[in-house]
């Protein structure tokens, strides 16, 4: 039986090409310097220009840059407005209070993106003596837990536009930003360029085996590179990690093919009876069970018994990821291993 891992892209490999150019890297001299390595400089530079910014660092993790980021952009017992289920609330360890000191508030409205009339609201009832200011917006794009929902670029220039008239920063956690770029055709700037910082990950559906950038203005990396080195991000040597980036950032266009796979997916599961599914925006299928007296975790223990892995994604729902090395046989698979775990075969 053939295991179709669909838990999460973070399961990506590195394609052919990948592999090839860690090699080279593999082969050549190391360099020492934190920012040193002319493959490093390459992919900081491509990354910058592909985000609309002017700068980029290499990171071990998105969650290091995500939290760098906002020790940049706050200070400690500041607020910072996010939607609900943001990652950098949900599965950051609650960094954000430890290590940047801060308070996110989530702002009230669906996500990915709540109303702005919302986010201006936060804004005007926040600042006394006795209410922390928010100074700091913070965006997820695609959003995980929306079953990555995506913020188109003119919500993103407007959120801006709110920010900046109230002299907030704005962050992006762009971890699955190329994902949100395919499902609204639009280049990634477009959806990065009005953030003050933006991160993205190199693993996840890109496949570099780890690693992500954070992009932000030249004065900003320059202090980014002393708390990485604070976190004990500053890995050295850069150059196979790198290697493999360029190859990645090259080649994001292929994630359309990912989403054309989530949609069939989507499209199968959503002709068995006991499922709701909702219809998905990137690379991220999301499906209700509306099966009486089935739980989460008991349809994906049925599941793996057919050779499929999914996670319970709440109270009545399990999640499904579709990433490079998914093949329409693991789609199809998938659709049977759900209809045979229905009947409880």
């Amino acid at each position: 039986m053939t295991l179709v891992d669909l838990r999460s892209d973070l399961l990506s490999r590195p394609t052919p090409a990948m592999i090839e150019a860690m090699m080279r890297a593999a082969g050549e001299p190391t360099h020492f310097g934190l920012r040193e390595d002319p493959r490093q400089l390459e992919l900081e530079k491509r990354a910058a220009d592909l985000l609309g910014q002017e700068d980029a660092l290499l990171f071990p993790t998105c969650t290091m840059a995500n939290q760098v980021a906002l020790m940049l952009l706050t200070r400690p017992g500041d607020t910072v407005a996010a939607p609900r289920d943001v990652h950098i609330v949900t599965s950051e360890a609650n960094a954000p209070a430890i290590l940047g000191g801060v308070h996110v508030e989530f702002v009230p409205g669906d996500s990915p993106m709540p109303p702005l009339a919302a986010w201006q609201a936060i804004v005007c009832r926040r600042g006394d003596t006795q209410n922390a200011p928010v100074t700091m917006f913070a965006l997820e794009n695609s959003h995980y837990r929306a079953g990555g929902a995506v913020v188109n670029a003119g919500a993103t220039a407007a959120l801006a536009d709110v920010a900046r008239e109230n002299g907030i920063k704005l962050m992006i956690d762009g971890a699955r930003l190329f994902d949100a770029a395919v499902a609204l055709d639009a280049a990634p700037r477009d959806l990065a360029g009005h953030a003050d910082a933006v991160s993205i990950s190199l693993n996840k559906s890109l496949g570099v085996p780890n690693g992500a950038m954070l992009a932000a203005s030249r004065v900003l990396i320059e202090r980014a590179l002393v708390l990485r080195q604070r976190l004990g991000g500053g890995l050295r040597p850069t150059g196979i990690l790198a290697a493999a980036g360029l190859v990645a950032i090259a080649d994001w266009r292929f994630l359309a093919q990912d989403q054309r796979r989530a949609r069939t997916l989507a499209q199968g599961l959503g002709r068995l009876a006991g499922l709701e599914v909702i219809a998905p925006a990137t690379n991220i299928v999301v499906v209700a069970i509306r099966a009486p007296d089935l739980t989460p975790p008991e349809l994906c223990t049925r599941l793996a018994a057919h050779g499929v892995l999914a996670l319970p994604f709440g109270d009545d729902r399990i999640r499904f990821v579709i990433y490079r090395g998914i093949a329409d046989a693991g789609v199809e698979q998938t659709i049977s291993a759900m209809s045979n775990s229905l009947r409880g075969t």
